[in-house]
Parts: C-alpha cells; sequence; structure tokens
C-alpha cells in the first residue's frame, strides 16, 4: 500500500475520532443542562409548597373568621395571604412550564441526537471498511500479476537458453516456447485484472475522500448545531417560563400595596369595635344619698329604682315568641349563670328536650342588646342566602324538566321528581328556621308578635311529619309539607300564664282555590278539599304559608302551593 495512501487514511480515522468524541460530550452536555432544569424545578416547587404552607398557618382559624370580616386590617391581610397564594400557583406554574417546555423536550432532543450520531458513525465506519476492502483486493491483483510476471520471465529465459543450445532438441525447444507462451497469456491476464482493480479502487478511494466522507462529517456538523441551536432556544424558553408569571406576580404584588395595604382603615377598624361591643344598655341612674338622721332609719338607704335594662332581651327575660309572658318558675339570665349544678343539670335538659330552651339558645338571649341584633341579622342573612342557593338549584333542574319533557331521548322528566322533593324539603326546613330568626329579631327590635303569628305552623312546630298525596292529583315535589323530621317539644301550657288576649277577626284580603286535599291533625292547620274557596286571610310572606278562613269562620294555614289564588 502507498505510503501516502496510509498518512491519508490514517488522518482522515483521526478526524472522524475526533469528532466522534466532540458530539458524545454534546450529548453529555444536553444530560448536564437537564439536570441544571431539573434541580431549579424542584426549586420552584419547594418555594411554592413553603409559601402555601406560610399562607396556610397564617390563615385565620375558624373561630376568628368574624373578627378577619369586621376589622379592615384583618381582612386585607387575608386578603395579602390570598396574594401570596396566588404568587405560590405562579411558581408552581413555572416549575410545570419548565418540564413540559424544557426537560420533556431536551430529553426528546437527546434522544433523537442519539440514534442520529450512532447511525452516521456507522455510515463512516462502513465507508472506511469499505475503502480497505479494495485497498487490500488492489494488494492481491498487484501481487498475483508480480508473481506471473516472473513465471513468464523465468519462462522466458529457458527458452532462450534452449533455443541457442545446439544440443537439444526441436521438440524440446518447442516445449519451451510454448511453456514461455502459456506464462505470458497468464501474465497478461493478471497485469488485465490488476489495472481494472487499481482503476476501482482509485475511483473508491476519489469517491471516499472527496464525497461520502464529507457528506458525513457534514451531517455530524449539522446535527451538532442543531444541538446548538435546540439549546440556545431552551435557553430562551427557560427565561420565558418566568417571564411569563412576572405580570401575574407583579399584579400581585401591587394589589397587596394597593388594594389592600391603602385599604386599612383606622376610622372603620375603631368603629366595627365600638359596634361589637356595645351593649345599648343604659347609664345607671344616680346613687341616692344614705340619710342618716332620718327618723326610724338609720343606716338604710332608699332602694334605687331598677334601670330597665335587659341583658338577653329588649322586651323582658326568656320570653317565648307568640307567648304572651315568660315562664312562671323563672331565674332570670343572672339566676341562669349562677344557678347550682344541679339546676344547670337540670337546664340542660330542658335546653335539650324543651322548645322554650332551644329558643333560648338560638336568639341570643345572653348578649346585650345591639350585639343581639347583630348576630341575629346575621344568622337571617345566612339563612337567606341558603335559600337563594336552593332556589336556583330549583329552577335550574326545573329548566332541565321542562327540556325532558320536551324531548324525551334527552332523559327522563319523572327521574328529576326525587331531587325536586328533596330541594322543596330544604327550603321548607330554611324557611321555617328564617322565620323562626325573624321572629327572634323583630322581639329584638321591640315589635313583638301579633295573633296572628301565634298560630302559624312556621312559628310553632312547622308541617306535619306525614302528609297524604292528593288522591287526583300529584302533588308538587317543591311544597313545603314535605315530610319533615322534627321534634314535637314544648313546655307544658302549665308554664306559663294563661291571659293570652283575643284579637278582632282581620278582614279577608283575597280568595283562593284549593288544588289538592290537605289533611292535618295539626290545630293550626286548616283542611281542605280539592275544589274549595276559600278566603285569604294572610298572604305568604315567604314561608310556604296562607292563612285562609273558611265560610264557617274556622281558619288556619294551608300550604301556598297547594291553593291558586284568585
Amino acid at each position: 500500500m502507498n505510503e501516502s495512501t496510509d498518512v491519508h487514511r490514517k488522518q482522515s480515522l483521526d478526524q472522524l475520532s475526533a469528532l466522534e468524541k466532540f458530539t458524545e460530550k454534546g450529548i453529555d452536555f444536553l444530560d448536564n443542562f437537564n439536570r441544571f432544569v431539573r434541580e431549579r424545578q424542584k426549586i420552584e416547587m419547594d418555594y411554592a409548597a413553603q409559601l402555601k404552607r406560610l399562607v396556610k398557618s397564617y390563615s385565620p382559624k375558624r373561630k376568628d373568621e368574624e373578627e378577619y370580616k369586621i376589622y379592615s386590617s384583618l381582612r386585607t391581610f387575608k386578603g395579602v395571604l390570598q396574594e401570596v397564594g396566588s404568587i405560590a400557583n405562579q411558581h408552581e406554574l413555572v416549575a410545570e412550564n419548565m418540564v413540559q417546555s424544557v426537560f420533556n423536550e431536551v430529553v426528546k432532543l437527546r434522544q433523537e441526537l442519539k440514534k442520529e450520531r450512532m447511525d452516521h458513525l456507522h455510515e463512516a465506519k462502513q465507508e472506511d471498511a469499505h475503502m480497505e476492502k479494495s485497498r487490500r483486493k488492489l494488494d492481491s491483483c498487484k501481487s498475483q500479476y508480480r508473481s506471473a510476471h516472473e513465471a513468464w520471465l523465468q519462462a522466458k529465459i529457458l527458452f532462450e537458453k534452449a533455443d541457442s543450445d545446439d544440443n537439444r532438441t526441436k521438440a524440446e525447444v518447442e516445449r519451451a516456447k510454448s511453456t514461455m507462451e502459456q506464462k505470458d497469456q497468464f501474465r497478461e491476464k493478471q497485469k488485465n485484472e490488476y489495472i481494472l482493480q487499481l482503476k476501482n479502487t482509485n475511483e473508491d478511494q476519489q469517491e471516499h475522500y472527496s464525497s461520502k466522507l464529507p457528506t458525513i462529517f457534514n451531517k455530524l456538523q449539522a446535527m451538532e448545531e442543531r444541538r446548538i441551536t435546540c439549546l440556545g432556544k431552551y435557553y430562551e424558553t427557560y427565561a420565558d417560563c418566568h417571564k411569563k408569571v412576572l405580570p401575574v406576580i407583579t399584579q400581585c404584588l401591587d394589589d397587596i400595596q394597593v388594594k389592600h395595604g391603602q385599604a386599612v382603615t383606622p376610622a372603620e377598624d375603631s368603629q366595627a369595635l365600638i359596634t361589637k361591643f356595645e351593649t345599648g344598655n343604659q347609664p345607671p341612674k344616680d346613687l341616692p344619698m344614705m340619710d342618716l338622721d332620718e327618723p326610724g332609719g338609720r343606716g338604710q338607704t332608699q332602694a334605687p329604682e331598677k334601670d330597665n335594662v335587659s341583658i338577653g332581651s329588649q322586651n323582658g327575660a326568656n320570653s317565648l315568641p307568640g307567648r304572651g309572658k315568660a315562664p312562671k318558675n323563672k331565674k332570670g339570665v343572672f339566676g341562669t349563670i349562677f344557678s347550682s349544678k344541679k339546676g344547670s343539670r337540670r337546664w340542660e335538659r330542658g335546653r335539650l328536650s324543651g322548645l322554650w330552651a332551644s329558643e333560648e339558645a338560638k336568639d341570643f338571649s345572653h348578649l346585650p342588646p345591639n350585639q343581639q341584633k347583630q348576630k341575629l341579622q346575621g344568622k337571617i342573612d345566612e339563612i337567606q342566602g341558603k335559600i337563594d342557593q336552593e332556589v336556583k338549584q330549583k329552577e335550574a333542574l326545573l329548566k332541565m324538566r321542562d327540556v325532558y319533557t320536551a324531548n324525551n331521548s334527552l332523559g327522563d322528566p319523572n327521574s328529576l321528581n326525587k331531587q325536586l322533593e328533596t330541594i322543596g324539603k330544604k327550603i321548607d326546613l330554611l324557611r321555617l328556621e328564617l322565620n323562626t330568626y325573624q321572629e327572634f329579631k323583630d322581639k329584638a327590635d321591640g315589635k313583638g308578635g301579633t295573633p296572628s303569628q301565634k298560630s302559624s305552623p312556621t312559628r310553632s312546630s312547622g308541617p306535619p311529619a306525614n302528609v297524604p298525596n292528593s288522591p287526583s292529583k300529584e302533588r308538587p315535589p317543591s311544597s313545603p309539607l314535605s315530610p319533615l323530621e322534627h321534634e314535637d317539644s314544648f313546655i307544658d301550657d302549665d308554664d306559663f300564664d294563661e291571659d293570652e288576649g283575643t284579637a278582632a277577626d282581620p278582614k279577608p284580603v283575597g280568595t283562593c282555590t284549593a288544588m289538592y286535599e290537605f289533611n292535618s291533625d295539626d290545630p293550626n292547620l286548616l283542611n281542605m278539599v280539592e275544589g274549595e274557596v276559600l278566603d285569604v286571610i294572610e298572604k305568604d310572606s315567604g314561608d310556604g304559608w296562607t292563612r285562609v278562613r273558611r265560610s264557617d269562620n274556622s281558619e288556619g294555614y294551608v300550604p301556598t302551593s297547594y291553593v291558586n289564588h284568585l
């Protein structure tokens, strides 16, 4: 083999080896960058988790929620915590985007480059093996040609000796000549094969160094440039993952500074504190003078008049809504607080089993008047919100039932009746509770109760537990007469004074027709039959009941959904 050819082959192999190492190092750098992204993502996730733990740690407890609603400094701090929670969410988003847009893409690129590199290097090794095979074949043809030429030269020398030797016979000369000619033909054949192989080898060598090997090098170069280009894009994406959330984080910080920081109003907090602890009690009257010169009154003082102050309620202590007077053997608020353990246990049993005790616990009568009103109003607003929510849900189900009725392929309209009935029960219970607290509020405001309110079912035991279905029509699912689990617990009538006044019969405000039959054993409710015409004495005030009167002057409450107003 030519020495120059060996040098070129060695140089090409060295270049290929250098490219192989460099591309391998580049792919390893992708792994290194991916480890960096993974650790950076972990830092973001840990920071977000720490922020969320911080928010949870300083969020108001259940017992402090009311204060966080009324004081601006606490309310705005709750807003600050919410903004910090939003910032934590943005850091989680940064970590998520880093994984999806950078880490996963780098892993995918690494796999593609690794396979592409292996293919290019394999192709280069195949081309080098093909070139080496061509050179070896050329060396073989060259060696055979040399051997044939040497054999021909030797045969020629023998023929010339035989031809010049007179002692040789003509047959021996002819035989030497024939051998020389055969050797010459074989030499020519080997020469032609050598020439042909030399041409092929030169062509292969020219193509190898001028075309194939540079092509492979160009492919490796393009692969490496693509790797570097992708790395640059990944750097941009990495930065963009953080830049995308910066406006949101900036907005959160601006809200903390402006929306919450500047919303702290000391005057509002002071007024809220005053409102919360304002009792509404009148200042005590002047202390009387102790006159020691009074005959027969030495050491005695004139008893001051009792202030008209009620700790529990403005209308007197512990009176039942709708009743004229409080229980006979009452002790008052202080009597309850400072009673003996035995009395306390008796009060607890009464609170659990008697209506008076349960109402005493509900009407916040243990608070001063102003605080009692605030508590009651808050409870009314809370219950009204629940009613509005249930009514919206009921309206949505009714619309769905109308759709099912219009197109049965979408669903069975009767399948919604059970849900409507359940919602109707919830609404009825909430309305009963709303009326109870409204009575407490009216009583605290000094409005008192009317004679008609005493017999209202929503102000006593509520609708009956079992109401028969109408034999002719289906009962509306939203009727307030849905079965209610209610414990009929009342204080015996002996515990009250029986001097309830009687009021004149109110005039009718309209008429109505019974759409369904209604029967009940409750004396406050009025039984009716389908089609019966009744006078409306008191319209439904939102609790689901209407007060009606028959022609025989018997009156009571009936479900509003069971009658049709004329």
